[in-house]
């Protein structure tokens, strides 16, 4: 708690300083020039702000989720590097850069780490006299709430970043900068929307009793409806329709037209009940990608892997859909089958695909000399790890459940303990004198006693009871009472 409180002030100072500082290397006169080095400061930002809102925030997250008790040094130590980096970002002396909107953007993130550092030592604090009793229940949901949108918004800012590092989305390239920023990210969440299905979130969904594919569909409807709005003339004037507004435009038509009849046939499924439009969706999609004429050669190579990838992404879940509702693929077991994965996939590396498919990175690149084979290899690279990034925080929580329930769970016979009435027990003195205990239960060990069931006793004693016999060869027996039940340690001879 402690740590917690320090660190929020440090944020507020931190901030105080920084405005104070009035940093005039980020602003719109400067002569920003994406070849000059970028200085130590600089990297030493970079990295630090990596490892807090990359690593640590998320892991900090999943530890919260399932209350363990690193969750607030993981946190805290998130924070002391956040406050840092910040600082050495509003403190460098090298490149000078344009007024972007990842400088702007980091103000946002600020003060929501200090809103969610300010949550979290108030709950840490335990107040529940006066109005906080009323109070604290939401201030929780707004803690937990806050830190899974510090994910979404960590995935925005890094996006800036690169782009602010480049030098990209200026003078007329905003829009198709934009348009395949989102889009990419689009098909990247959707990929990781579908790992969460097959990793933790299926059970929960089953509680609604509606089928997987209605979300996947409503999602779909309403990307679609905004996509058809936004293509053209949205975010900067145009002068009449390109071919690529057209394609563009038409690809956010079928998403709303597929996505409505898709929803439409889903709305009183059951849970069982699937659907393989949004999959067709996505392999029209990809087919024209995959044709979509560029300027130059080179990017309409880009578009091809694109393309084929998001086919590769819409046949592979076909695939899955059909093996599950034929019963090929159990949905009730464990751990998924492993071709679940391969849609997941596809999807995320459609999305990095055709975020790297803008008109400055593909020129960039191809004014380089690399080709169309190193290119997809180095986006495949990072699909892997992005993959690997989500795979890692959902086997986490996966994990850290399974301790925790082993930790509430009583123990068994496996952990050398069992469930017996006192009666169900004869102890023998061995020839040092240490008890050793048979089990005489009937039926499974694991089972407590019941007792209406029938036993061995002796029906001549009216004392029934177990015996313990001494070195001598004398016999005790004892009372015993049905209804009292041992937990305890299992020995044997």
């Amino acid at each position: 708690m402690r740590q917690e409180t320090i660190l929020s002030l440090l944020l507020v100072a931190a901030a105080q300083s920084s405005v104070v500082r009035a940093h005039d290397h980020h602003g719109a006169n400067m002569n920003f020039d994406a070849g000059e080095p970028i200085g130590g400061v600089l990297k030493m930002h970079i990295f630090l702000m990596s490892i807090s809102f990359g690593v640590l925030f998320p892991i900090g997250l999943v530890l919260g989720l399932r209350k363990h008790r690193l969750h607030v040094p993981v946190q805290s130590a998130g924070g002391a590097l956040a406050i840092i980096g910040f600082v050495l970002g509003h403190a460098h002396g090298g490149r000078a850069f344009k007024e972007n909107a990842h400088s702007k953007f980091s103000w946002f993130m600020l003060w929501l780490l200090a809103a969610q550092l300010g949550a979290g030592i108030y709950l840490k604090l335990h107040t529940e006299k006066r109005f906080n009793d009323v109070v604290r229940p939401y201030i929780r949901i707004a803690h937990k709430y806050m830190a899974i949108t510090m994910i979404v918004t960590t995935y925005v800012q890094v996006l800036l970043g690169v782009v602010a590092w480049l030098g990209y989305c200026y003078d007329g390239y905003l829009g198709q900068c934009l348009a395949h920023l989102i889009m990419g990210s689009s098909f990247l969440a959707y990929g990781i929307w579908l790992l969460l299905l097959v990793r933790v979130a299926g059970p929960w969904l089953s509680k609604f009793g509606r089928s997987p594919e209605l979300y996947d569909s409503a999602m779909i409807m309403v990307w679609g409806l905004f996509n058809t709005f936004t293509e053209h003339g949205f975010i900067e004037k145009s002068h009449g329709w390109s071919h690529k507004d057209l394609q563009h435009t038409s690809m956010g038509v079928i998403w709303f037209c597929g996505g409505l009849l898709s929803t439409y046939m889903l709305r009183k499924a059951e849970y069982k009940e699937r659907s393989l439009f949004p999959s067709i969706i996505l392999i029209f999609t990809g087919c024209a990608m995959a044709a979509h004429e560029q300027d130059t050669e080179f990017s309409t190579k880009v578009h091809f892997v694109f393309g084929s990838s998001l086919v590769l992404a819409g046949l592979t879940r076909c695939i899955e859909i059909m093996m599950i509702t034929t019963g090929l693929i159990r949905t009730d077991t464990k751990e998924p089958n492993p071709f679940q994965y391969i849609p997941v996939f596809f999807l995320c590396h459609s999305g990095m695909a055709f975020m790297s498919a803008n008109k400055e990175s593909v020129t960039a690149v191809g004014n380089m000399g690399i080709d169309i084979g190193t290119f997809s290899l180095g986006y495949l690279s990072i699909s892997f790890l992005l993959f690997f990034y989500a795979y890692f925080l959902m086997q986490l929580f996966s994990e850290l459940g399974k301790r925790s329930d082993k930790d509430m769970a009583l123990p068994t016979a496996a952990d050398g303990m069992i469930y017996q009435t006192v009666g169900q027990q004869d102890i023998e003195m061995s020839d040092t004198s240490a008890p050793v205990l048979r089990n005489r239960v009937h039926g499974d060990s694991h089972v407590l006693f019941n007792a209406d069931d029938d036993h061995d006793t002796d029906s001549d004693n009216d004392n029934d009871g177990f015996e313990t016999q001494d070195a001598h060869g004398i016999v005790i027996r004892n009372s015993r009472s049905s209804d009292s039940i041992e937990l305890g340690p299992v020995h044997s001879n």
